[in-house]
């Protein structure tokens, strides 16, 4: 049968004994196609996948892990999990930040110029997200090109909000402005360092995203269901964080920008990479760039 086609039976195994008397042990099997390597050229291939080996029911086994899919491209998989935890997580912050960086400068005395500058501090950094690639391609950090610095990306945000917390008195400023409020400098430069650890760790989803993508049999699937994360994440965490900043404080906002992104970084240890991967160089990744920018699919819309 068709490889890209998934395959069900039923194989019967006699138990140990009586061949006679003894009735039939069914298994039930299904295939999943992977992706192997056959001298340096990679092909898709079925494998038996044994369901008595997992504790989840048949059908939800497969309607999470969907037999047609490389299980590369699994992203409920616990080595693809992380994927969509990322995206989740970015939309997750981005809601959160929204009172924070635009109302709680205004609410300590900051002028709306000063106000702006926090703003703009804070999304300095996506700028620089071609940097950020450029780099992570060309100076792998233990020998992984995206797991290690999404990890750094999620350490220095979490971290930086610690801080934050941890060095200034986040009561609300509604009735009067706490003796240890941060000065516009010092929230200035966590924010700075927050939004380059967000954006950080953004890209190096991006990149996974992509490569990825790059082994799917129906494209499309895994960039969908991350922007659908990301969505369900800003949408969700946006009204929340306007409840949390007018009933509870900033403080409450500040400890869940630290406490995500430390949260997921277990979930990166299972992430699956390619150590050492041959990676082209950066004059032929600026080549196949330009390329791109010169079809005319990419130009046109560009300069509309």
């Amino acid at each position: 049968k068709n490889s890209s086609d998934s395959l069900s039976y039923r194989e019967g195994e006699r138990l140990a004994g009586d061949k006679e008397t003894e009735p039939l042990k069914l298994k039930s099997l299904d295939l999943e196609i992977t992706e192997k390597d056959h001298g340096g050229e990679m092909a898709y291939e079925p494998t038996l996948i044994d369901h008595e080996d997992t504790v989840l029911p048949r059908w939800l086994y497969l309607y999470l892990y969907p037999p047609k899919v490389p299980r590369e491209c699994q992203m409920l998989r616990i080595e693809n999990l992380a994927v969509p935890c990322c995206y989740l997580l970015v939309g997750i912050l981005q809601g959160l930040q929204g009172p924070f960086t635009n109302v709680y400068p205004l609410d300590l005395g900051a002028t709306e110029a000063q106000q702006m500058t926090v703003s703009t501090i804070r999304s300095i950094p996506a700028s620089f997200k071609l940097l950020f690639g450029f780099t992570s391609d060309n100076f792998p950090i233990l020998g992984y090109r995206r797991k290690s610095y999404m990890f750094i990306g999620w350490l220095m945000a979490g971290i930086s909000m610690a801080i934050l917390m941890a060095f200034s008195d986040l009561s609300s400023p509604k009735e009067e402005i706490p003796e240890g409020a941060p000065s516009m400098p010092f929230l200035s430069l966590c924010m700075l360092f927050f939004g380059t650890g967000f954006w950080l760790a953004d890209v190096m989803g991006d990149s996974i995203v992509a490569e990825k993508a790059k082994l799917e049999i129906e494209k499309g699937h895994i960039q969908s269901m991350c922007y659908a994360c990301r969505f369900f994440g800003l949408m969700t965490a946006a009204p929340l964080s306007t409840f949390m900043y007018s009933f509870i404080g900033p403080h409450s906002i500040v400890f869940l920008m630290s406490l995500l992104p430390l949260a997921i970084l277990p979930t990166l240890w299972f992430l699956s990479e390619v150590r050492d991967a041959p990676v082209k160089p950066t004059k032929e990744q600026c080549g196949e760039i330009w390329n791109t920018v010169c079809s005319r699919a990419v130009w046109q819309p560009m300069g509309f």
